[in-house]
């Protein structure tokens, strides 16, 4: 059975998450660091959506059938269940229980070792134990002895602050975390580092909101907030923390390409990594810019190969190495805040230093079954013309102009991407391509 998609497992909480299931992702994960050798406890940590308590329950029975210590930490963001690692050596590794940005009715699992997010490799040994103990013991819902703590969120807040550039403006920021796993730690944070805050979405028991980062209606609320309170910049996280968009002063989103870029343009070393559905913007950045397939265990496996300091996705998730190889919504955060201050700019001004590019983007459902059969008529319909096919098919039309369509591995979504230098231009690309897709579909 393959498991993994672009980062992590996910699917239908109900019929995939099922509590064998999850019983077995528990005893796999714990026979994965035996067999890496790591003594120590798993510290566990789950996104606010309905579903996490019960699949973090039969995942935590899992491993304590196999003899881990538990390390209980509650609703909290993902980096945080990856920095702890770092902190102590009573935890061989992590597990988040988190969908990410997809629907509530889905969900997921992340693994993390070693310090860090699996890598792919990594994943195809967790799948060949699973296939080979999948549903060989039954789960019987016992009670789990477990460890509650909150020293994920505690150790990860602490960091953040060391991070930050110290006496920063009295700046007004707007923070909208969707009710979700930063509610309870970003504004806090950016409280004590001396600015005013004011909340959005930030009830980590409220409405569950699940929504994409490199979606800009899904900020609407954030941007007309940011003008009416006269703030300097709105930050918005996904649900569970790992990626950060930004609004500008004037009530502009700006997509994760571009703020990411900034980020990587006053980062250490010489190159960056980031994913083939990535704007061009970054390469006007003056750094040797290396993509990979989308999907962050890819980005931190070539910032490893390539020995870069700095990797990103399109969303907003930032990999820092000098803080941990994987997204990290937080010191994304703390990271531009330091920007903005050294720069002495206003972010519209600091986003104004990139050039301009016009990167237009959706995605729909459809059956998962029809992806190659749409890859095959579009490597028909551009026969001829430059094709990159290492992940979905992008299309080039010139050295700025790119169409890319794709399927998620995660859930069953299409995107199509297209990008140029003239706004009507991506527009007009844009158009053609998601009606082109959807003829595909519509005639199989």
């Amino acid at each position: 059975m393959a498991l993994f998609g672009t980062s992590g497992i996910r699917g239908d909480a109900e019929r995939l998450f099922t509590k064998q299931f999850c019983f077995d992702l528990g005893r796999t994960f714990a026979k994965f660091i035996t067999l890496h050798k790591n003594d120590g406890g798993v510290a566990v940590g789950i996104d606010p959506r309905g579903s996490s308590p019960r699949i973090s329950k039969a995942v935590m029975s899992g491993l304590s059938f196999e003899g881990r210590e538990i390390y209980d930490q509650g609703a909290t963001c993902v980096p945080s269940i990856n920095y702890i690692l770092q902190t102590g050596g009573q935890y061989a590794g992590g597990v988040m229980i988190s969908g990410s940005h997809i629907k509530d009715y889905l969900n997921g699992v992340k693994f993390f070792f070693n310090k860090e997010e699996i890598l792919k490799s990594q994943e195809a040994e967790i799948e060949n134990i699973y296939n080979s103990l999948k549903e060989k013991e039954f789960y019987r819902g016992f009670e789990v002895k477990t460890h509650s703590e909150d020293s994920a969120k505690t150790e990860y807040s602490e960091m953040l602050i060391k991070i930050a550039d110290k006496d920063y403006p009295r700046w007004k920021v707007v923070v909208d975390a969707g009710d979700g796993a930063q509610s309870d730690i970003m504004p806090q944070v950016l409280d004590l580092l001396g600015l005013e805050v004011v909340e959005l979405n930030t009830t980590i028991q409220g409405k569950f909101f699940a929504r994409d980062t490199e979606v800009e209606e899904e900020f609407r609320e954030l941007k007309e907030r940011v003008l009416r309170e006269k703030a300097a910049l709105g930050i918005g996280y996904d649900s569970d923390g790992d990626r950060a968009v930004f609004v500008d002063e004037q009530g502009k989103f700006i997509p994760g390409d571009f703020s990411a870029s900034i980020i990587a343009k006053f980062a250490d070393g010489y190159s960056v990594v980031t994913p083939i559905s990535t704007s061009k913007v970054v390469d006007y950045i003056g750094k040797k810019v290396y993509r990979t397939k989308v999907g962050s265990p890819y980005v931190v496996e070539k910032m490893k190969l390539t020995g870069s300091h700095i990797g990103f996705e399109p969303n907003g998730g930032c990999i820092s190495a000098e803080v941990m190889m994987s997204r990290d919504g937080g010191s994304t955060t703390i990271k531009l805040l330091n920007i903005l201050k050294k720069s002495n700019l206003t972010l519209s001004g600091l986003i104004a230093t990139l050039p301009k590019f016009y990167l237009v983007k959706t995605k729909f459902d459809y059956d998962w079954d029809l992806m190659d059969k749409i890859y095959e008529s579009l490597k028909k319909k551009y026969k001829g013309v430059k094709i990159d096919d290492r992940d979905g098919v992008k299309i080039w039309l010139g050295d700025d102009e790119w169409l890319l369509f794709r399927s998620s591995l995660n859930a069953p979504e299409f995107r199509v991407f297209a990008e140029s230098k003239i706004e009507e231009h991506s527009r007009k690309l844009f158009s053609e391509g998601v009606k082109l897709v959807k003829s595909i579909i519509s005639n199989v």
